[in-house]
């Protein structure tokens, strides 16, 4: 699926000097495997909350719209009931505070292991009240997209 868009998208985007990241997953609610691939994204984070470990989901990829042909990896992982899998953009990760410090992956590793008994909505709703209260202010530097999937 990513070949094929950046393919697609190649020309136009060189043309404008424009590139983006996409992360790409398919979930399989029969096998519990999500399959996944990366066009230089930030990676999704998997809480497992039988063992409130976590594992980011990499797979090898270059931004789209950077070379005319990328081959992307893809890899696949199996779920577990009730597992939280969040994904993000950077405007959440690098929110800053007014010192200048990243809100970061353990603060969102934080959020995860105090929420993952609630909701997927209560899930996006602490961490963008986590953000807004880190940074100080309702106005972020970045747009900010939050994506939680829970495993039932």
């Amino acid at each position: 699926m990513l070949e094929q868009l950046n393919n697609q998208l190649y020309d136009d985007l060189s043309h404008t000097e424009l590139l983006f990241s996409v992360f790409y997953a398919r979930y399989n609610n029969r096998t519990r495997s999500l399959t996944y691939a990366n066009a230089g994204h930030n990676l999704p984070i998997v809480f497992r909350t039988n063992t409130h470990n976590h594992i980011e989901l990499d797979a090898e990829g270059l931004i789209i719209g950077v070379m005319p042909s990328i081959t992307f990896e893809e890899r696949s992982i199996e779920l577990s009931t009730g597992d939280v899998i969040i994904f993000y953009t950077d405007g959440f990760s690098e929110s800053t505070n007014s010192k200048g410090i990243l809100f970061g992956k353990e603060r969102i590793l934080s959020i995860l292991r105090s929420n993952y008994n609630t909701t997927a909505e209560a899930i996006i709703d602490q961490c963008y009240m986590s953000v807004e209260k880190f940074s100080e202010s309702s106005l972020l530097q970045d747009d900010i997209s939050i994506i939680i999937m829970k495993i039932y």
